[in-house]
């Protein structure tokens, strides 16, 4: 299994929630990069785990603290750690756009940061790993500008009808612990059923986003057995099939085989 996205460097127990997710079957798990500063926290991590890819970008939550000022300085550190990445850097994210009301405010920056990431992504010829929050027709009408075509959609919150779209662009979609939810009657599953099977990849947003039945306590990548199981489900296939194929997926979008 391949957990397409997590946050690793936010637990207090890094090494033990490795061994546990390597225990449990999860070969590859992307550390999503947010800010700059946290950026040279994931190169320590990923240094020390075989297990671990990473991806840099700047996350549109943050994009309100950070100012118009470190703009510059941000996008220039981003295309120097493009140009010199090895090859466990394999996309540009968390970018996106968030129209959370705490967030709302700044859209127009979100926007300005979100256009020149997927810029640089193509520069340098790399799929993009997207944060979509209340802003799925105007992050669509951006990723057509700017001709996306690499890229997944991360913990899905589209509608099915929106789904198609992401999936009309080229991009793949993931899914995470919210497929469990609700016994598995929710708006992601149904998304999920709208996405071709080699389009769709898995992750657990560690450590939020805790699948069933481990609610309401701390997410880890090791949980990504429930969301596989959730899909094997959606698909009536085993849980081995559904884990071959969602770490297939992942490998060829990031280039991994």
């Amino acid at each position: 299994m391949f957990d397409t996205h997590c946050h690793l460097q936010e637990l207090d127990d890094v090494d033990a929630a490795i061994a546990r997710a390597r225990a449990a079957g999860v070969e590859r798990m992307l550390l999503a990069g947010v800010a700059p500063e946290k950026w040279r926290r994931d190169d320590a991590l990923v240094a020390r785990h075989d297990a671990l890819v990473v991806s840099y970008g700047v996350h549109p939550q943050l994009v309100g603290g950070i100012g118009e000022e470190s703009f510059d300085d941000f996008m220039h550190e981003l295309d120097t750690r493009l140009g010199d990445r090895d090859a466990r850097v394999v996309a540009v994210g968390e970018i996106g756009l968030d129209g959370m009301e705490a967030h709302r405010d700044c859209l127009p920056l979100q926007e300005r940061y979100f256009r020149e990431q997927l810029r640089l992504a193509r520069a340098h010829d790399l799929p993009v790993a997207l944060h979509v929050l209340r802003q799925h027709p105007q992050a669509l009408k951006i990723l057509a500008d700017e001709r996306v075509e690499r890229g997944v959609l991360h913990s899905c919150s589209a509608s099915a009808e929106l789904v198609r779209e992401y999936v009309a662009l080229g991009l793949h979609v993931s899914f995470s612990g919210s497929i469990t939810w609700h016994g598995g009657d929710n708006k992601a599953a149904r998304a999920a059923k709208q996405v071709p099977r080699d389009r769709l990849v898995v992750e657990t947003d560690a450590p939020d986003q805790t699948p069933e039945p481990r609610r309401p306590g701390r997410n880890e990548p090791a949980f990504l057995v429930a969301i596989v199981q959730a899909i094997a489900h959606l698909w009536g296939v085993d849980f081995a099939e559904a884990g071959r194929i969602t770490d297939g997926n992942a490998r060829r979008l990031f280039g991994m085989t």
